[in-house]
């Protein structure tokens, strides 16, 4: 039972799939004193912003969903954005979250003040709140690369993730700049409208392949009428992903399984030689994002489109000119070159007790204890945090077990009758030392350099173990892991 006191108050920050996975548990728990500040005018974090064409989700519709939440009517195996983002939308208002969504609220400071959290938003509005949880994401301020003459450029450039619906792409010729995630969604979508295409490519990667699957009306209809059907289904598909997990902890024979598998598509849909030998990766098979395609080696085959490995020496007013000085004109640049990892705080100033800021505290490493907690800031929690990311399953997952660990943590603050929960310096610095040691023993610890690993070479991303063993480590918050006062 909780300890008879005033029900606290709670602050979510952002309105994705975090924040309000946060929101309808707590609303479930009795714990309503909550508000959700979004900085945009709706709900869907990055299924709100990505919309270029061909966004879609690289898992499984039936687990890149709550558990508690199931769609029988899913269209694909592998759902568009848009599908998704009506997802998120109907799940909104199936649970009567907007009358605790306060949208156009972008946080620039959040300070703790002893009794709680001070709030100052972009607009100068200023809210307080007992708790603070961080649903931001990790991954949604676009990154640019840096590439002499990009301002100069006099044609229409923009980034996948803020994509301009109103410039059309018909007969003009287009460079995409980047060849992972977002441009093997893209570019086969845009290859037919466009007089000519140019694909930049810095380093391959490994593309498994991915059959476009519908689900049939009947399918739909028996998930929907045998509720036991579509569970069973999703523990298929989560079984199915979680066995691929070896192959981060370099595992031979699923490392060789996995490589035969990305030739054996190479080689079907590539025929020429010197094109599959600059698709060919040079790195373990997982040291960077496995993708999944059928249709985008076809398209940079098209008469009309270049794959180009020369790295860029420079943009001009109307062209790209690469290292061998070959000039190419271009009207659009679209740049599919990802997000900067780990932004959560860019642009926000968080300032925990005694004045210490998160910036300074992740400066000494970009970490957080069990994935969602920092000591020097009480009552204060992330959701996706550091190193609570996947390779191989959905973070869908992660989510719902971060999201049941903090409630617990929440929970058992207020049944001691304490008002401020932090968790204990010691018990931080241990896990990220046992953290860090079991990353060593995995495929991203290698020499490749992706966006897993920080300059200094810390994995800061990435979930050193299975899925099972998180649910199972994150399932109650240990009470001596933290410091409860009032």
């Amino acid at each position: 039972m909780l300890h008879r006191q005033k029900v606290p108050s709670i602050a979510i920050i952002g309105a994705g799939f975090s924040g309000l996975c946060m929101a309808i548990q707590l609303k479930k728990a009795g714990l309503g004193n909550f508000m959700l500040y979004e900085k945009a005018d709706r709900v869907g974090g990055t299924w709100r912003e990505n919309t270029y064409p061909g966004v879609a989700c690289d898992v499984p519709s039936h687990l890149y969903s709550f558990s508690f939440e199931p769609k029988a009517d899913w269209s694909k195996v592998f759902s568009p954005g848009g599908e998704i983002q009506a997802y998120i939308e109907d799940i909104t208002a199936k649970h009567d979250l907007l009358p605790n969504i306060r949208f156009g609220s972008e946080l620039k400071k959040a300070e703790w003040l002893d009794k709680g959290w001070q709030l100052t938003f972009a607009d100068g509005s200023v809210a307080h709140a007992d708790f603070l949880i961080n649903g931001m994401g990790g991954l949604h301020i676009p990154r640019f690369p840096d590439i002499p003459g990009m301002k100069g450029f006099k044609g229409i450039s923009y980034h996948t993730a803020e994509w301009n619906h109103e410039h059309d792409l018909t007969g003009k010729r287009v460079a995409v700049i980047g060849t992972a995630a977002s441009a093997i969604q893209l570019v086969p979508e845009i290859i037919d409208k466009v007089a000519h295409l140019d694909i930049y490519q810095r380093t391959p990667n490994w593309i498994m392949p991915r059959p476009f699957m519908e689900y049939s009306e009947r399918a739909k209809k028996l998930f929907a009428r045998f509720p036991l059907l579509e569970k069973l289904h999703r523990l298929q598909i989560y079984l199915l992903f979680e066995m691929r997990f070896p192959l981060f902890r370099r595992d031979r024979f699923f490392s060789k399984r996995a490589t035969k598998m990305f030739i054996k598509h190479l080689e079907a849909q590539v025929s020429d030689p010197t094109l599959r030998d600059k698709l060919m990766p040079n790195y373990p098979i997982g040291c960077k994002r496995i993708l999944a395609s059928d249709t985008y080696f076809p398209a940079i085959q098209c008469d009309h489109a270049s794959l180009i490995t020369e790295p860029i020496n420079r943009v001009e007013a109307d062209a790209i000119v690469t290292a061998d000085e070959v000039r190419r004109p271009v009207d659009t640049i679209i740049y599919a070159t990802g997000f900067k990892p780990w932004d959560q705080m860019e642009g926000v100033e968080i300032i925990g007790r005694n004045g210490i800021t998160m910036n300074d505290y992740l400066s000494q490493g970009i970490r957080a204890h069990r994935t969602v907690a920092m000591p020097g800031f009480p009552n204060q929690f992330m959701l996706l945090g550091p190193n609570s990311g996947l390779g191989h399953n959905s973070v869908i997952l992660m989510i719902e077990a971060q999201v049941s660990y903090i409630l617990s943590a929440i929970k058992h603050t207020l049944a001691t009758g304490a008002k401020v929960v932090e968790v204990k310096e010691e018990a931080a610095n241990i896990f990220d030392t046992q953290l860090q040691h079991d990353l060593q023993g995995t495929v991203w610890a290698g020499h490749c350099k992706s966006w897993y690993q920080g300059e200094d070479g810390r994995i800061f991303t990435l979930w050193p173990w299975g899925t099972r063993r998180y649910m199972r480590e994150m399932k109650c918050a240990n009470p001596e892991e933290y410091e409860f006062t009032a």
